[in-house]
C-alpha cells in the first residue's frame, strides 16, 4: 500500500496564542525534522490530518507535499489534549532512502474467529512490532495468521518472517499471541461449582 500524501504549509509564528489562533483556524501546527536535515515548523489540515490517522495509525509513514516538495517521513510523535482528546501538535521524522530508522508498525491478527469460541479466545500480547530497515521496507502492518492454532498454541516472534531486509528488534521467544481459555466461560463454570447452603436455598425459594 502506498504511502499517504499530507499537505503542509510552513508557518511562521510560534507560541501558546499563536498555536490556539492556528488550532481555530482548522490546522494543527507540527515540525519536520531529521539527521542532517533542516528543522521545519509546519501546519496541517485538521480534518486531512484525521482522515490519514485514521486510516493509517499514528506511527505510520507518510508523504508531505510542501509547495510541491515531496519529503517521505514517518509520523514519530502526537501530542493530544487529554480532556478533550484534540490533536495539539505532530511531529514527523524526515526519511532518507539509504539511512535504516527504528519504527513500531502495527500487528494485524488474521482468522481470529476461526479459533475463537464460547470456550477460547486469542489472547494478544504484543500490539506493536519494533523493526529496523530502509524507509522503502517499512510495511504498514505485520499480518499474523492465527487461524490455525490449537487450545495452549502460541506463536512467537521467532515464528515470523518479514524477509532480509527487515530486522526484528524483539527477542525470538517473546510471544504474539495465544488461544487460551475464555475468561467468561471459566467465570461460569466455577459458578456451577459454587454449593448451595441451606440459608441460599431458602433465599432461591422466596
Amino acid at each position: 500500500m502506498a504511502a499517504p500524501k499530507l499537505n503542509v504549509e510552513l508557518r511562521n509564528g510560534g507560541g501558546r496564542r499563536y498555536s490556539i489562533k492556528l488550532r481555530k483556524d482548522g490546522f494543527i501546527p507540527g515540525v519536520i525534522y531529521g539527521h542532517n536535515k533542516e528543522t521545519r515548523s509546519i501546519k496541517l489540515n485538521e480534518i486531512e490530518t484525521l482522515k490519514v490517522l485514521k486510516r493509517f495509525g499514528s506511527g505510520s509513514t507518510v508523504n508531505l507535499n510542501l509547495n510541491g516538495e515531496v519529503i517521505p517521513a514517518i509520523i514519530k510523535e502526537i501530542q493530544k489534549d487529554i480532556i478533550k482528546d484534540n490533536l495539539l501538535h505532530i511531529d514527523f521524522q524526515q526519511l532518507s532512502e539509504d539511512e535504516e530508522i527504528k519504527v513500531f508498525v502495527p500487528i494485524v491478527l488474521l482468522g481470529k474467529g476461526k479459533v475463537e469460541s464460547s470456550t477460547t479466545i486469542i489472547q494478544q500480547q504484543i500490539m506493536e512490532l519494533e523493526i529496523r530497515c530502509l524507509p522503502k521496507y517499512i510495511p504498514n502492518s505485520v499480518e499474523v495468521d492465527v487461524s490455525n492454532l490449537k487450545f495452549g498454541d502460541s506463536i512467537t516472534v521467532g515464528d515470523l518472517n518479514l524477509g532480509e531486509n527487515i530486522e526484528i528488534l524483539h527477542d525470538e521467544n517473546e510471544v504474539i499471541a495465544s488461544l487460551t481459555a475464555n475468561s467468561k466461560y471459566e467465570e461460569l463454570e466455577d459458578d456451577k461449582d459454587v454449593p448451595i447452603y441451606e440459608s441460599d436455598k431458602s433465599i432461591l425459594d422466596r
